[in-house]
């Protein structure tokens, strides 16, 4: 059976697994971070649970609408027609879910039986109906074999790119350095060899024997420079929403009307480096404070070429 995704800040952990335990005491089976083994990589492990959720539960509130990763995953089902949006305390929900309907557990104690979590469960059920139960006296009935991995259907991939190991091949239209800059911008990774955890192989003109080879053998997507690119552009703005952004160096425009555009794109422009800072803009010579605490605080940095990129796509 698929399993139920909890997506919820850190911050709200006590109420995430209160809902995770009465979720589990009837019967579903749930997965919330607190599930990822010691040494897994935690992208990786968020992933594969995301791919294989039937259901994602959201919880929003005041700590969730400001974490990317609660964004991004609201979205994974939200494309997927997935999304059970929850509201857990008293917040504007971010822009483009706002007129969903969602439910209200702000007052929710933890009790299994209350009016709202029996709604959510109505809700959650719709989408992942618990198996029926035998009836007293009778054997449950043996359980069908799960189908072979040769036949096992593979969902189709959503265009998120959070997370996701991305390879090149081929004569591209880029240099490699280019598409590496635009892969890490968007949270993906670029891998040079293509192995299991590879989720899309780009394919150039005259692309590697060894790569192709490699992606057939174990299942990988393969898309063209130009699906990449569409890709890239619809991830721009998922990449950008919510998030704290800063400029410096030398830019072809004024720094209020970079900022003013960030806006518009749905960032969230700051004067200064800290440690929930996103993204660094860079222009010519920058301010080497700036740069020296994007390195301390793992800043993703974007040099102007690509968020005037960025800007046009958008």
């Amino acid at each position: 059976m698929s399993h139920i995704f909890i997506s919820y800040s850190s911050k709200d952990r006590p109420k995430a697994k209160a809902l995770a335990d009465v979720f589990e005491q009837k019967g579903w089976k749930v997965w919330w971070d607190k599930k990822i083994k010691p040494g897994k990589a935690f992208d990786r492990a968020i992933s594969k649970a995301l791919d294989d959720a039937g259901c994602i539960v959201v919880l929003w509130s005041g700590n969730s609408v400001e974490s990317p990763w609660v964004l991004e995953e609201a979205y994974e089902g939200l494309e997927r027609k997935i999304l059970m949006p929850v509201l857990i305390g008293k917040t504007r929900l971010p822009f483009g879910y706002r007129r969903l309907q969602y439910l209200d557990l702000t007052r929710w104690k933890g009790a299994a039986g209350s009016k709202a979590v029996q709604q959510l469960f109505d809700s959650v059920e719709a989408m992942i109906p618990l198996s029926s139960k035998p009836a007293p006296g009778k054997k449950a009935p043996r359980k069908p074999k799960a189908p072979s991995a040769s036949i096992k259907k593979r969902r189709t991939f959503s265009g998120a790119l959070d997370g996701k190991a991305i390879v090149f091949t081929g004569a591209l239209s880029e240099s490699r350095n280019a598409h590496a800059e635009k892969v890490r911008v968007v949270g993906a990774n670029f891998v040079d060899a293509v192995s299991g955890n590879t989720d899309y192989l780009v394919v150039g003109k005259d692309p590697g024997a060894t790569k192709l080879k490699a992606a057939e053998e174990k299942g990988v997507k393969k898309i063209t420079e130009k699906t990449w690119l569409k890709m890239l552009n619809e991830a721009y703005r998922r990449t950008l929403q919510n998030k704290k952004i800063v400029f410096t160096g030398k830019l072809d425009a004024p720094r209020a009307e970079l900022e003013k555009t960030a806006r518009k794109l749905g960032a969230l422009p700051t004067g200064s480096i800290s440690g929930k800072t996103d993204f660094l803009v860079v222009g010519a010579n920058p301010g080497k404070v700036k740069l020296d605490a994007a390195k301390e605080y793992s800043v993703k940095i974007i040099r102007e070429k690509l968020w005037k990129e960025i800007v046009d796509t958008l």
